[in-house]
């Protein structure tokens, strides 16, 4: 879009430096749309339209175009009027945003920095929002849309922007777009300021050395003591990495990775230090190797599971005596094999096919317990099907192949490598 085009909208609209300016926003670098759209393109039109009043003469044209600059709220246009002929000429309200946002921002910075204050905890950045009313966004989208504008940034980007450094400035904290501690959105048809408190994420391993009684309150410990360390966050939330084989199930080896989401925490330590707290030789639970992730590191942990490999052990007991043989059989068959799950919920079904790279066993007394070694994908349910059948829902499976039941009372992880 040339810098002319502004004339052509000015001659139609009323626009403040602001809203003019974000018109041009992807021109030019360093300035800001006020400066962008007052000092500079105003200013340029003006004077544009002096060279051609020295060099024609003065015609109603160039007459009318200085005073659209000078409707537009353009000082040295106003001026320029009244020295000519004494014309008068008062700005009228911005087509746009109708001058009541950005002679604001000083006051609505005051606003959110003290409801940020208010939350009475330790933050390094924060992250700003606005709700800005339907008509203005609509009257904004006329003009880009009439003129065929394809250089402006939204009313909402620059007031965001602006009203960032001001609350930066009086807090001392910087404005962050990505992953900031805390967040405010400012209603600007009200005033009104809503906080939000952002979660942290850490990445862990997840350990359970020994089967446990109580396992509910084995789990908590940990959690009590992130809680602790954060300051008494509201919460923590764990996600994990595939099933959890609860009921007594033992997770050894390098543990299962999970992500801790901690609610509303008030101090933000460092993972080191969470870590210190964390170690407790007394507790069968424990997690380790701590670090700082960001809020897709869920969604990213969650969907690797498939790529992850297992190892479990497994001690069953089954209907009918299981033979030398018959490890050996379970061993050849189950070597890089495909298993399908189906997953039933109301009339959906759903499958999913799983691997099964290795299956080895021993029989471990009177032919009717047995130990299995299986190393699998990651998203194969053990507990809920592969051993038993699952009712059907499983194929194939361990007690399938045999031809004859097969119950799981103690399952343990002894590996995952993701």
């Amino acid at each position: 879009m040339s810098i002319e085009r502004a004339m052509e909208i000015l001659r139609k609209y009323p626009l403040c430096d602001h809203c003019l300016g974000r018109l041009f926003a992807r021109l030019g670098t360093g300035l800001s749309n006020e400066e962008r759209g007052g000092r500079a393109i105003k200013d340029y039109l003006l004077m544009r339209i002096h060279e051609r009043i020295l060099n024609e003469g003065l015609s109603d044209e160039l007459l009318n175009d200085v005073r659209a600059l000078a409707l537009s709220g353009h000082e040295p246009s106003i001026k320029f009027l009244g020295n000519m002929g004494g014309i008068n000429v008062s700005p009228a309200k911005c087509y746009v945003c109708g001058d009541a946002i950005f002679n604001r921002l000083d006051e609505w910075a005051s606003a959110i920095a003290n409801s940020l204050r208010s939350l009475g905890i330790e933050f390094r950045s924060f992250r700003l929002g606005s709700r800005v009313p339907l008509d203005v966004l609509n009257r904004e989208l006329s003009i880009t849309t009439e003129f065929n504008i394809s250089s402006a940034e939204s009313i909402k980007r620059e007031l965001n922007r602006e009203l960032g450094k001001r609350v930066s400035a009086v807090l001392g904290v910087p404005f962050s777009r990505e992953e900031p501690d805390v967040e405010a959105v400012i209603d600007v048809s009200t005033g009104s300021v809503e906080t939000q408190v952002m979660p942290i994420y850490v990445s862990a391993r997840y350990r359970k050395d020994h089967r446990l009684v109580n396992e509910e309150t084995q789990v908590r410990w940990p959690i009590d003591r992130v809680i602790q360390a954060y300051g008494g966050a509201q919460d923590v939330v764990i996600h994990a990495g595939g099933e959890d084989p609860r009921g007594g199930a033992r997770v050894l080896g390098n543990g299962r990775p999970v992500i801790l989401q901690i609610v509303r925490p008030s101090k933000r330590p460092d993972v080191n230090d969470v870590s210190l707290l964390l170690k407790d030789s007394s507790y069968d639970i424990t997690l380790n190797n701590l670090s700082r992730v960001r809020a897709s590191a869920v969604v990213r942990m969650k969907a690797r599971v498939r790529d992850y490999v297992i190892t479990y052990r497994v001690l069953a007991i089954t209907s009918n005596s299981v033979t030398d043989e018959n490890i050996k059989s379970l061993h050849d068959y189950f070597r890089n094999r495909q298993v399908v799950q189906v997953f039933r919920r109301g009339r959906r079904v759903r499958k999913r096919v799983s691997m099964v790279y290795e299956l080895d066993g021993r029989v471990v007394r009177g032919g009717k317990l047995v130990e299995f070694l299986i190393k699998c994908q990651g998203n194969l349910y053990i507990r809920g099907g592969f051993v038993h059948g699952g009712f059907g829902s499983v194929e194939p499976s361990i007690a399938g192949t045999l031809g004859f039941n097969v119950r799981p009372v103690e399952i343990d992880i002894l590996n995952i490598s993701d």
